[in-house]
């Protein structure tokens, strides 16, 4: 039985990526399992550029060059400095509405979108929660619905991945989140999907599929951990002061968060209910957290007149 679900899963992820192989793929690569297998099979159906993104020394470049290596495929490291990371999470969060800690993780799939040469752009998305591999579904007393976070990862590509491949003119393709590679997975219990380290099942079929053994056994740290990208903006964005503003109703208070929106990008984070704004102004420094301030507030006065006249 084991066995029978085993090769339906191989089968699935197999197909699903070569599906997505119409054109040339570039594979946002961090060295992981996940990233790993869907660049180790796209290879057999078209060619495929592999970009690992990281600050200096991080966890990511390191793993990415030691599976690149393993699998024999050639690898473009992207090494970026915490300061230029800062920048580039303030420059993404100018076009997507992301929470901060989406920010952190998602950046370094901006720079490997932002660097790709070919039409799609492939990821192991969906695996951790397909497959039950954060550490978080191991805490004891936790009561974990996998099918509840894929689905809830399912909503938000469009405002997040998808968004970002399109901005970059590139095609988004996550073969872990396609239907049959989801109904293969469920054949097997959370139980044994969550286990004592996380996705064996899609580690055994990594293997079935010839992986090499050190990849499909490899834990993996989060992206935001390992590529360095959430030490970089927490290293730098050290001040932060926080607002609560009222106003006459909702309406004008969704106007004027969405107002300042453009403005305050990447340093202010908003949030409205009822008619209450919510607002985190952030700063490297307390002078600079001042003159943040000082804008934000300006910015809501102005956006404040000009909603009061429509």
């Amino acid at each position: 039985m084991k066995k029978n679900r085993l090769e339906r899963l191989c089968e699935a992820i197999e197909t699903s990526v070569e599906k997505s192989c119409k054109e040339s793929v570039t594979v946002a690569f961090s060295g992981g399992i996940d990233s790993s297998l869907v660049a180790f099979l796209a290879r057999k159906f078209t060619d495929v550029e592999l970009i690992a993104v990281g600050t200096p020394n991080s966890y990511d470049l390191d793993a990415a060059i030691s599976a690149a290596k393993l699998m024999d495929m050639k690898l473009r490291t992207i090494v970026v400095e915490p300061s230029k990371m800062v920048l580039e999470g303030i420059n993404m969060q100018k076009e997507l509405k992301l929470r901060p800690i989406e920010v952190e993780f998602m950046l370094p799939f901006w720079i490997a979108a932002k660097n790709s040469k070919n039409p799609i752009l492939m990821c192991g998305q969906g695996a951790d929660e397909l497959f039950g591999g954060y550490a978080r579904f191991r805490k004891e007393n936790t009561k974990n619905n996998l099918t509840k976070e894929v689905n809830d990862l399912i909503n938000r590509l469009p405002e997040r991945e998808k968004k970002i491949a399109e901005f970059f003119n590139r095609n988004l393709s996550c073969p872990y989140l396609s239907k049959d590679v989801i109904e293969a997975a469920e054949k097997f219990t959370i139980r044994e999907r969550i286990g004592k380290v996380g996705k064996l099942p899609l580690r055994e079929a990594a293997s079935k599929l010839d992986l090499p053994e050190d990849i499909a056994n490899r834990k993996k740290k989060a992206a935001q951990y390992g590529s360095g990208s959430q030490k970089a903006i927490k290293d730098i964005i050290k001040h932060k002061i926080e607002f609560k503003i009222k106003f006459e109703n909702k309406k004008i208070a969704e106007s004027i968060a969405k107002a300042t929106e453009p403005e305050n990008a990447g340093w202010v984070d908003t949030v409205v209910e009822d008619n209450l704004i919510k607002a985190t102004v952030k700063a490297e420094n307390l002078g600079s957290l001042r003159k943040a301030a000082e804008d934000f507030m300006a910015c809501l006065s102005v956006a404040e007149k000009v909603s009061k006249q429509e």
